[in-house]
């Protein structure tokens, strides 16, 4: 799955925006700016040399955008929000903070654990987890393999025995089971919460 962080286009010399891409996840492909002029009203009656761009990280400040009006400082190009008064019922603003903490969740897994059992530090990214069970198969498949070089973030790469190589996959397992269970707990957390402040209180 590919996760694309919305773009905010904006006037150069006001900071008013004009288009807000918002986010996107799924199968889905990222638009450069030449195509983004001709697919939005807004941008293509404009002089390019007048607008101003934004690229922003998925989820990037995803709560704040859900409830708060903002524009843009044009000589910093940051984001001033309008804090007061919120502009999003409560229901809104629960939907932007659980969203907020299912990417903060994905962030904790892909960041990597340190295994307690060898001491080595391991990413753990959609590809590492890939790359993970795929060598997991080989050992149930191949008996007579008894052991395997794998990369570490702390010491390069290093060589694993089957029985080491079955541990940090245990281990991997308890990381990410650890993060959604965080997750799921702070999700409820926030369904229970019957202030727009209570959910503010919230943190990954």
């Amino acid at each position: 799955m590919k996760y694309i962080g919305r773009k905010i286009y904006f006037d150069k010399l006001t900071g008013n925006v004009l288009v807000d891409t918002g986010e996107r996840a799924g199968f889905v492909i990222e638009t450069t700016q030449e195509q983004d002029f001709q697919a939005y009203a807004a941008l293509s009656e404009r002089n390019s040399e007048s607008v101003g761009c934004l690229q922003l990280e998925y989820g990037q400040d995803s709560d704040k955008f859900a409830q708060y009006r903002y524009r843009v400082d044009p000589d910093t190009q940051s984001i001033i929000w309008d804090l007061t008064p919120p502009t999003a019922p409560l229901e809104q603003v629960k939907t932007a903070k659980i969203i907020f903490l299912n990417n903060e969740c994905f962030k904790a897994i892909y960041a990597g654990f340190t295994s307690a059992s060898t001491g080595h530090t391991f990413r753990f990214n959609e590809e590492d987890q890939a790359n993970f069970n795929q060598q997991s198969t080989l050992f149930l498949l191949k008996p007579d393999l008894v052991d395997v070089q794998w990369k570490t973030e702390d010491a390069g790469i290093v060589t694993l025995t089957r029985d080491q190589f079955i541990e940090v996959v245990f281990e991997a397992g308890q990381h990410k089971q650890q993060q959604i269970g965080k997750y799921w707990a702070l999700k409820a957390q926030v369904e229970a919460a019957t202030t727009k402040e209570e959910v503010d209180a919230i943190s990954w």
